[in-house]
């Protein structure tokens, strides 16, 4: 078969998964960690870190050993450099330039949380959401852009004198440096960028369709929680600021659908070529981390706007269910049945049989090959975890293998991530 023809068939092959068709087969469709190719060619964490090319070549090179229908576009590959020049302080990496935030060279990163904003800003934050972003996160979060705190108000910005308030913030001394650090950073990206368009384009010409980025969204009350007030002040929020929590979160909801069109124009954005769907990470929304009636009232409505603004954008969200929601799955019954076939739900650690007997009829489901088999195995324990998923779930179609964290591990073994390719397509045939 021509690339052009397996291409197109692969294609076909997932959106009709997603419409809740039976295709010819079972799609396999393998998200990546961060690290999984880099390893398997023997580079470091810091080398993904700082060499962007670098990864898009061990990239095309491991990814291109499997028979799947859907490849992972490149995630974070190159960004050490950036991260040191803003001076990134939300997170921990290999190889980082401040030794306070410096990893070992085959560590991979950690994320810092801490509360950036008091319980007392949310007057503020409310009161204007990008003044006080632009005026207050992002010093906190980057050492090296404190200009941004002399942004000027909104107040000014709205007058006659408009220009004159823009003029003088790019006159200012201190701006000028920062703004010569984000020239420096720029340029930090085009090696990703480049590396990027690489992959992508080589992987077109042998048929092998990359994941459309159409966006990566994140629910607003794990904006808040991750970037803003932390766990812990998120979770006395709830108790002591609900309303205010409530109001910060639809604002964010609508700012982030705002937003979304300016990633149009990002290395690997979705096209009418791929499959455009929006990973959807949800980091508190599981079932420990709080009950249902507050689930309904504070997570639910920020995580539903969220995604039916993105349907309406022709882009298919793609919330990634990490934990157990075995207590949510009413929710999602609910939401399916209004959006049937223009969804993927991707499961970690729920029952993805049970899934599909409630809402196999309304949504495609993905996962959720766990991560300990693909690393650990051996390759026919991951034979008959896969075979079991098939069995429960193909009928009707509406089905996309993957694992089950972050899809491929970083630690995963060739032999494994194999197994699971290979019984996709042992069993997961509905026609001959």
């Amino acid at each position: 078969m021509k690339p052009k023809e397996k291409y197109e068939e692969r294609i076909q092959r997932v959106k009709d998964a997603i419409a809740l068709k039976e295709p010819d087969r079972v799609p396999i469709t393998p998200f990546a960690d961060v690290f999984f190719a880099a390893l398997q060619e023997g580079m470091t964490h810091k080398d993904v870190m700082y060499k962007g090319r670098k990864v898009g070549k061990a990239s095309l090179k491991v990814f291109s050993r499997y028979d799947w229908d859907l490849y992972p576009y490149i995630l974070s590959a190159g960004m050490g450099g950036i991260f040191d020049l803003v001076g990134n302080r939300t997170m921990k990496w290999a190889g980082a330039a401040d030794p306070e935030f410096r990893l070992g060279d085959n560590q991979p990163f950690q994320i810092i949380e801490k509360e950036w904003m008091a319980a007392e800003e949310y007057e503020y934050l409310i009161g204007d959401l990008t003044g006080y972003l632009t005026r207050n996160i992002v010093p906190r979060h980057n050492a090296t852009l404190g200009a941004f705190q002399s942004f000027p108000p909104a107040t000014l910005l709205a007058t006659n004198f408009s220009g004159m308030g823009a003029i003088m913030f790019f006159m200012n001394k201190d701006v000028k440096k920062m703004i010569k650090t984000l020239k420096k950073s720029l340029l930090k990206m085009i090696g990703t960028f480049l590396g990027t368009r690489k992959y992508n384009n080589a992987m077109k010409k042998k048929g092998n369709p990359i994941a459309g980025r159409g966006i990566t969204a994140v629910a607003p009350f794990d904006m808040v929680s991750a970037y803003l007030r932390g766990m812990r002040g998120i979770m006395l929020d709830m108790y002591r600021n609900p309303e205010e929590l409530k109001k910060v979160c639809d604002l964010l909801a609508k700012a982030q659908l705002d937003s979304l069109d300016a990633l149009s124009g990002m290395p690997g954005a979705s096209d009418d070529n791929t499959v455009s769907l929006s990973f959807v990470p949800l980091n508190r929304g599981a079932d420990g981390f709080m009950n249902n009636d507050q689930f309904a009232e504070f997570y639910w409505p920020g995580l539903t706007k969220t995604m039916e603004g993105i349907i309406a954008k022709g882009i298919t969200p793609m919330p990634f269910f990490e934990g157990r929601y075995n207590d949510r799955l009413e929710f999602l019954e609910e939401f399916a049945k209004k959006h049937k076939g223009k969804l993927v739900y991707w499961f970690h650690d729920t029952d993805i049989i049970k899934v599909k007997e409630m809402m196999g009829d309304y949504v495609c489901i993905r996962g959720n090959v766990p991560a300990s088999l693909l690393i650990g195995g051996p390759p026919k324990a991951v034979d008959e975890y896969v075979k079991k998923c098939i069995e429960g779930c193909m009928e009707g179609g509406g089905y996309l293998v993957d694992g089950g964290v972050s899809g491929i591990p970083n630690e995963a073994r060739h032999e494994n991530v194999q197994a699971m390719t290979d019984a996709v397509h042992k069993y997961g045939v509905y026609r001959k």
